[in-house]
């Protein structure tokens, strides 16, 4: 990713553009961050945000006519905030909190014609930019209309705070001018630039045509004059149109000083439309609360009750869904800015290694986010660049990646035509997690599909290489493809039949040359089998795989297939498209197992009844454990009578690695009567553990075949530290990166686990 790269993945998140009242404003006052303050009575805070954005909040806030109002996203669900009154609230019961600075003096004649609000605030935003102004009117007072207009509401020693202010700032005040035509030329030799305010100034005054005033710089076509203020047209009087015509204007003079474009990068001055996106679906709706006295406005308590309606606009669609984006405590825009950083500058540290790697690659984010930010593509990317230049750790994924080895290796993997044929019309691909957790299971899809279908039906036991891919093992993933490819190449290309989605989004994205079918789609077009368990009398909450997000086809079937069994389902809070995925997805519970464990959780709590139903075996894997009654869908297809498809128990690490090549050996046997291979010596040892102990091998990604593997070394070689005191013995097996220990002591007929534990470093050979 290059600076170009990260500025334009920038733009795309909005959490960080303007609420909608905000936008609204002239002057972008930041409301939303007002109301927070009002609602905690945290009142200097509040009267910062107003010193910060207000010219004179001590006048403009008592008397700001909220054109924000009618953009209030409230409204949708209640009545809008609000806002006017309760600036008006705080200015009355605060005084000055935060002062800006004065800049040092810059030079510059700067006088302003008017002091209406427009004027003021003209003569202030310049005098504090280091040009002070000379403030010029006929009137007695400052304020132009605004005392006529206001009333009661201003009184009048907010006048004489703001004269003071102004000349805190550097500005010269003159009241009481008399204004003629040549008093105003003489001005325009006098001064370098003039701002003529047309609340508190008669335009025939001046002499030269006022001409067309530009909206965007408020220059008129004298050089160096420019004028704004008033009231436009038929449009009502608004002080936050003069608040904003004399911010504008002292800006364009400052810059008409500065000999620079008056006119670049203004497109968000003044009301401006924002890109942000706030959902109100599920809170509650409420209405505005009204001041007991009008007159005196609200009350401590009533302001705290207003303010509190507000639902603080902000978008973070994607955090409120995503486990890892919420662990992370990051929106997209700041994810990327830590990545970039990570990559481009520091080149691997724990911490960001750590977060590129917790990524489940699932895209749910993308799909919320309303302009498709691509969160899993800039972490995956990030991977594969970082396993490329050396700067990404094996040991995030090295358990999985040995998994994968494993499954592809001659204890698991089987590609075989249909027993008595030659030749296979289609190749069924179950997945590596399938034949672990279900291996009955798929042994009777496959004798079920055999008997259905026409032209030999193959069998195919491997991987599709997803744990490289998501583990930005570009290379080793292309290989494992390629093999892949070759083995269904000389089976005679037939049509795989897959029943992984993760499986199926592999092979369309990185193998459209393969002729590739969804197991559910098959069985969806043919005549499914007796169920042979008692079907539930209330509804299956139905879990859709993350993998399946743009598989529409696939579940469609899912659910007809359902329909046509009689087995009763509903829908997730969150399914289909916007799928959580269960902390399988990107490896993310291998590099982060906490954080994987906290989206399984999150993927379960979208259920809406008691009871799961998944249709992808990683999925009902893990949320088993956070939804203890949770079943898959083939195995209520294909059930074995003696088990309740709902309350089967989770496999385990160790459980889908055993049966994986125990799925191998019985098929070899029983289709194929294959004569059974030699098992590995360590495999023969027999382990005592207690449920405990079990866990935490689970924990840490140490297999019971680990354990196997340490002790019988241990035992054949006699290398092991021995405690006399309780027996035991302690001995490490180092098969390939990683260090596996064990602590155990010998039993009549094996040996007992006490506790085992790995570590997966390794430390570089010093020069000979």
């Amino acid at each position: 990713m290059d600076q170009s790269q990260l500025r334009a993945l920038e733009a795309l998140c909005i959490q960080e553009e303007m609420p909608f009242c905000t936008a609204a404003c002239p002057i972008h006052v930041d409301a939303r961050g007002l109301m927070a303050c009002l609602a905690k009575d945290e009142l200097r805070e509040a009267r910062k945000i107003l010193d910060r954005t207000m010219p004179f909040p001590e006048i403009l806030g008592r008397i700001c006519d909220q054109p924000c109002r009618p953009f209030c996203k409230r409204a949708e669900i209640g009545d809008p905030l609000a806002i006017g009154p309760l600036e008006r609230y705080c200015v009355s019961v605060t005084g000055t909190v935060l002062k800006p600075p004065k800049l040092p003096i810059k030079g510059g004649a700067v006088a302003v014609l008017g002091a209406g609000f427009s004027g003021m605030t003209a003569a202030l935003d310049l005098s504090r930019k280091g040009r002070p102004a000379t403030l010029i009117t006929a009137r007695a007072r400052l304020g132009g209309s605004l005392p006529d207009r206001a009333g009661a509401l201003l009184p009048p020693e907010v006048f004489d705070q703001a004269e003071a202010t102004l000349k805190g700032y550097g500005a010269d005040i003159v009241k009481g001018a008399s204004l003629d035509r040549e008093t105003v030329d003489s001005f325009l030799e006098k001064y370098d630039v003039i701002y003529f305010d047309w609340d508190d100034f008669d335009r025939d005054l001046l002499p030269f045509s006022s001409g067309t005033t530009d909206p965007v710089t408020l220059a008129l076509e004298q050089k160096g004059c420019f004028g704004g203020g008033g009231v436009e047209g038929d449009k009502p009087f608004s002080v936050m149109h003069q608040a904003e015509n004399g911010r504008r204007a002292a800006l364009s003079m400052e810059r008409y000083l500065q000999g620079v474009s008056l006119t670049a990068q203004r497109e968000k001055e003044g009301a401006c439309p924002t890109r942000m996106y706030t959902v109100t679906e599920g809170i509650p709706r409420a209405s505005e609360i009204t001041a007991a006295s009008p007159i005196d406005g609200y009350t401590a308590e009533e302001a705290r009750a207003e303010a509190a309606r507000c639902i603080y606009c902000e978008c973070l669609e994607c955090v409120k869904k995503c486990a890892y984006l919420q662990e992370f405590q990051e929106y997209p825009k700041t994810l990327v800015r830590k990545i970039y950083n990570n990559q481009a500058i520091v080149q691997g540290t724990r911490s960001a290694n750590r977060m590129i790697n917790s990524c489940s690659l699932c895209w749910q984010c993308t799909v919320i986010c309303p302009n498709d930010f691509p969160v899993a593509e800039v972490c995956h990317a990030t991977r594969q660049e970082m396993v490329a230049t050396g700067h990404m750790p094996p040991s995030a994924h090295a358990f999985a990646l040995g998994e994968m080895e494993y499954t592809l290796g001659e204890d698991c993997a089987l590609i075989r035509h249909q027993p008595g044929t030659t030749a296979s019309r289609y190749l069924f691909f179950p997945g590596c997690q399938l034949a672990g957790t279900y291996p009955d299971t798929v042994e009777r899809s496959y004798t079920y599909l055999t008997q259905h279908l026409e032209g030999g039906i193959g069998l195919f036991l491997s991987c599709c290489g997803a744990p490289a891919d998501w583990a930005g093992q570009s290379e080793l993933f292309s290989d494992v493809l390629s093999d892949l490819k070759t083995l269904v190449g000389q089976m005679g290309k037939p049509t795989l039949i897959v029943a992984c989605s993760s499986c199926l989004a592999i092979f369309g994205k990185h193998a459209p040359d393969l002729e590739v079918m969804s197991l559910w789609q098959v069985l969806d077009a043919l005549p499914l089998p007796e169920i042979r368990f008692d079907i539930p009398k209330t509804p299956l909450t139905i879990h859709d795989p993350c993998t399946a997000r743009y598989q529409e086809g696939v579940r469609a079937s899912v659910r007809s297939i359902c329909a046509k069994i009689g087995l009763p389902v509903t829908e997730t809070t969150i399914g289909a498209e916007l799928a959580d995925c269960c902390g399988y997805g990107g490896l993310m519970q291998f590099a982060n197992r906490p954080l994987g464990g906290k989206a399984a959780d999150l993927k379960a709590g979208r259920s809406t009844t008691d009871e799961g139903l998944a249709y992808c075996a990683m999925c009902r894997e893990n949320m088993v454990g956070s939804k203890t009654h949770m079943a898959h869908l083939l195995d209520c297809l294909f059930a074995d009578p003696k088990k309740d498809p709902l309350t089967r128990a989770r496999v385990g690490l160790s459980g889908r690695h055993e049966q994986r090549a125990r799925l191998k050996a019985r098929l070899q046997s029983t289709l194929w009567q294959d004569p059974a291979e030699s098992s590995a010596p360590h495999r023969a040892i027999r382990l005592e553990m207690d449920d405990e102990i079990r866990v935490l091998l689970e924990e840490r990604l140490i297999l019971v075949e680990d354990m196997q593997k340490v002790i019988h070394q241990a035992e054949t070689t006699g290398r092991y530290l021995h405690n006399p005191a309780n027996g035991r013995r302690l001995a490490s097996f180092k098969p390939a990166v990683v260090t596996y220990w064990a602590e155990y002591e010998p039993a009549d007929d094996g040996f007992i686990l006490h506790s085992g534990y790995s570590h997966r470093m390794q430390l570089p050979e010093a020069d000979s």
